[in-house]
């Protein structure tokens, strides 16, 4: 993690006010509501807005039956690294839950709970396969996966934690956290990245993932491109972002290459009930996966065509230039972090659709977006 000045970090906070009242105020509205009533001591406030986020704390305006009012809360702890800001947020809603004395689970909440039963499952390497000049498949097999690993929905993914670049055995035990991954000397930290799982398979107990492979721009793909039977590895989660509500009436799965994996897995397991327009971003004809197919399925192939991953707006261009669906829709995406913004804002503003039928993960980030802050939905 590269140091910034106290300047730098005020000046990427500020280019991402946006962003984070947007999550604050919407994603998270429920949390922001009980911060700003427990810490700002409005108990009887029944509308609270996030109306800065900066390195002095969350600035707030409070609504009760007297009228508006200012808030402060300052942050629990120094900014380190603007990724750090929602996990400050976090622990403020944990405070505010803490001193409240009042029953109930918000949004943020949530996350965190089902955060605490995510394990690490150390295994090997079984098998390397070649899907295309691009797209290498890893099967992992065996060790910690034989107690308790199963899939929790059909874009399952999990976080390959691999040895420090230069090593080759692990450098974590069974008590890892990120937190005990911070108090760690550079040099022995974990490096890795999100992946999805393509296929379980619990008699052999293997697991099948599919790698982007782009050289050595990124450490995961360097590890991929040199991966060897045998080769120790450490799978953090599992975890979901696939929850359509009761109802759904029409599915939208955007994706480039790093979520197709998961687009072809929720095709298997959605039935022809329901139409499905997938919108998958690639390099070229040459390297598009194969997805299921059917009668209820749309997919629009966008291909960069030599354009570097995660320079384009294909994804929300093409996003944009779809009807308005009607109904009950579902949008699922997995892609670069930019480019899920981006759909993310035109299907949650444009198109009106509430939280809860909005599932857009930044799977990735391009080196160029790296100050983003993450607000997956």
């Amino acid at each position: 993690m590269t140091d910034v000045t106290t300047d730098e970090m005020a000046a990427t906070l500020a280019a991402q006010q946006p962003m984070l009242l947007d999550t604050l105020n919407g994603l998270y509205d429920d949390a922001t509501l009980l911060v700003g009533r427990i810490l700002c001591d409005r108990r009887s406030a029944t509308q609270v807005t996030a109306r800065a986020f900066d390195l002095d704390g969350l600035s707030l305006v409070l609504v009760d039956e007297d009228g508006e009012h200012d808030g402060h809360v300052p942050l629990p702890a120094p900014l380190g690294h603007v990724d750090e800001i929602f996990l400050l947020f976090f622990a403020l809603v944990i405070e505010a839950r803490k001193q409240s004395g009042e029953e109930g689970t918000t949004s943020v909440e949530q996350v965190i709970a089902t955060a605490s039963g995510y394990r690490t499952f150390f295994t090997t390497v079984a098998a390397v396969e070649d899907v295309n000049a691009h797209l290498r498949k890893v099967t992992f097999q065996g060790g910690d996966l034989a107690n308790g690993f199963a899939p929790v929905g059909p874009d399952t993914f999990l976080y390959l934690l691999l040895p420090p670049p230069g090593r080759t055995e692990l450098s974590i035990g069974a008590d890892f956290s990120w937190e005990g991954v911070r108090e760690m000397a550079p040099e022995d930290q974990p490096v890795g990245a999100y992946y999805t799982l393509r296929e379980w398979r619990p008699d052999a107990v293997e697991l099948d993932i599919l790698m982007v492979l782009h050289g050595d721009t990124g450490p995961a793909s360097a590890w991929a491109g040199r991966a060897q039977v045998g080769d120790p590895v450490a799978l953090w989660g599992p975890r979901t972002s696939w929850s359509p509500p009761a109802g759904t009436d029409s599915y939208l799965l955007v994706a480039d290459e790093t979520g197709l994996p998961a687009v072809a897995v929720i095709l298997e397991t959605l039935g022809p009930d329901a139409p499905i327009q997938v919108v998958a971003e690639v390099d070229d004809e040459t390297v598009r996966q194969t997805l299921p197919e059917g009668d209820h399925i749309t997919v629009t192939w966008l291909h960069r065509d030599g354009a570097e991953p995660g320079t384009t707006t294909a994804l929300a261009d093409a996003v944009r230039a779809l009807p308005q669906p009607t109904g009950t829709p579902y949008v699922w995406g997995g892609a670069e972090s930019r480019a899920m913004t981006q759909v993310r804002r035109h299907v949650r503003d444009t198109w009106g659709l509430p939280k809860d039928r909005v599932s857009l993960v930044g799977y990735w980030r391009h080196k160029a977006h790296e100050s983003d802050v993450d607000t997956d939905d």
